[in-house]
C-alpha cells in the first residue's frame, strides 16, 4: 500500500518518541509513525500503545516514510528496549537477543523500497506470550536504511535508524510508585552539577514532574531546573542539574520534589486528574566560594566596616573618657572659647562639641562647661 506523503515529518531522533505531538518519527529523511492512531489517546499518534491479556494478539501498521529526495530501501525490525546511561528509553541493536516485546512482534514485512516522497503502511502483529508479568512491557520498532558497500569502500558502512516505542501493558495488580535514591551536588571547576536519583518500584512505565530548587539560606530563590521525564519499570533515573556558581558566594539550600500520578486508573499518556504524590528529598546545604570579582568588592566592603566600626569605638570611649574625667569649669570676665580651649590645652571645636555650643560659639562670665583635667 503507497502513497504520495503530502505532509513534511519533523526531523526528530528516536530518542524523543515520548513528545506527545502528532508526528512521525524522521531522522535524515527517512521514518514512521503509527498507522493506525486512535483519537481517544493522543500519544498513538508516535508510539504504539495496547493492553493485552497473556496469550492475546492484537494487529497494529507502522506508516514507513521517505521525505528525502531519494529511492531508499529500509529495513525494518523490532527490538527489546534497554535504559540509557541516565534510565531513559532506548532500543536495542539488531544483532542483540530478544528475550521480551522484540520477540513478540511479527513484522508482514522486513524490508521496503520507496521513492522520493512516498510512504507505505507495513502492518504486523503482537502476541503476548501466556507467562507474561503483569504491568507494562516495552520495545521497538525500527526503520534503518539499508546501505551497501561500494566496491573499494574501507570501513564500517554507516545508515540511518530511527524507531517507535511500542507499550503493552498485561493487565492485573497495577503498581505507580516511585522512590528517591539519593540527591547529590557535584563541584565543578566554575559551577556545581545537582544529581537526583529516582527509582521505579513498580510495574509501569511513570510520566514524573522532577524539580530542584536551590534557595539562599535566608529563604529566596536562586535557581530552579527540572521538567516532566518517563521513568521506566524497574529502572532508576539520574539527571544532571547545572547549577551557575553564585556571584557573591554564600550558604545555599538546595531542595528536590518529585511529584506523579500514583493512581491506578493513569497509564501511558493518560491522567487520573487526582491529586499527584509528592516526594521530598533530604534538602543539601552547602558553601559557595565568592567569585574573584565579588571577593574584591566584598573584601573592600568589609574593609570599610573594619574602619567605621573602629572609628565608632574610639568615638564612643572617647566621649566615655570625657564624660568621666572632664570637670565642671566656671567661665571668668574676659575669657572665651579660643582662650579657655589654649589653657587647658584642647581643641576649641572639641570644646564646643562637648559643651553643645552653637555659633558663634560664645561664652559668658560664670557660665559653667565642662573641660580636660588640669594636669598637676
Amino acid at each position: 500500500m503507497k502513497r504520495k506523503l503530502g505532509l513534511t515529518a519533523s526531523a526528530v531522533f528516536f530518542i524523543f518518541i515520548f513528545n506527545l505531538q502528532a508526528f512521525a518519527i524522521e531522522y535524515g529523511g527517512i521514518g514512521g509513525r503509527p498507522a493506525y492512531p486512535r483519537p481517544e489517546l493522543a500519544r498513538t499518534e508516535s508510539i504504539f500503545i495496547h493492553g493485552l491479556t497473556p496469550g492475546e494478539s492484537v494487529k497494529d501498521g507502522l506508516l514507513v516514510i521517505n521525505n528525502s529526495a531519494e529511492r531508499k530501501t529500509l529495513l525494518i525490525y523490532a527490538t527489546d528496549s534497554t535504559p540509557s546511561t541516565g534510565g531513559a528509553f532506548a532500543c536495542k541493536q539488531f544483532s542483540e537477543q530478544k528475550i521480551e516485546v522484540g520477540s513478540w512482534i511479527k513484522l508482514d514485512k522486513t524490508e521496503v523500497t520507496l521513492d522520493p516522497k512516498t510512504n507505505e503502511i507495513v502492518d504486523f502483529n503482537i502476541t503476548v506470550p501466556k507467562n507474561a508479568s503483569v504491568g507494562e512491557h516495552n520495545g521497538c520498532i525500527l526503520i534503518q536504511e539499508k546501505k551497501k558497500k561500494q566496491e573499494n569502500q574501507s570501513g564500517a558502512v554507516i545508515s540511518t535508524r530511527t524507531g517507535l516505542r511500542v507499550v503493552l501493558t498485561v493487565p492485573g495488580e497495577i503498581v505507580r510508585k516511585l522512590e528517591i535514591v539519593n540527591f547529590n551536588i557535584l563541584q565543578n571547576k566554575e559551577d556545581y552539577t545537582l544529581q537526583p536519583r529516582v527509582k521505579n518500584i513498580g510495574n509501569v512505565s511513570i510520566d514524573t514532574n522532577v524539580f530542584v530548587t536551590t534557595k539562599y539560606i535566608f529563604g529566596l530563590d536562586y535557581a530552579k531546573a527540572g521538567g516532566e521525564y518517563v521513568i521506566l519499570r524497574d529502572q532508576t533515573s539520574e539527571w544532571n542539574f547545572e547549577l551557575k556558581k553564585p556571584f557573591w558566594g554564600g550558604w545555599y539550600k538546595s531542595e528536590l520534589v518529585v511529584e506523579y500520578d500514583a493512581n491506578k486508573e493513569a497509564s501511558v499518556g493518560v491522567k487520573s486528574g487526582k491529586e499527584l504524590a509528592r516526594l521530598t528529598g533530604s534538602p543539601i546545604i552547602f558553601f559557595s566560594l565568592p567569585t574573584p570579582a565579588a571577593a574584591a568588592i566584598e573584601a573592600s566592603i568589609l574593609l570599610f566596616l573594619i574602619v567605621c566600626i573602629v572609628i565608632f569605638l574610639l568615638s564612643w570611649k572617647r566621649k566615655r573618657w570625657i564624660k568621666k574625667h572632664w570637670m565642671e569649669y566656671t567661665v571668668i570676665a574676659g575669657e572665651d572659647i579660643n582662650s579657655i580651649a589654649k589653657k587647658h590645652s584642647v581643641s576649641w571645636k572639641l570644646l564646643a562639641k562637648v559643651n553643645k555650643l552653637k555659633p558663634p560659639y560664645t561664652v559668658e562670665e560664670n557660665d559653667k562647661i565642662k573641660v580636660p583635667p588640669t594636669d598637676k
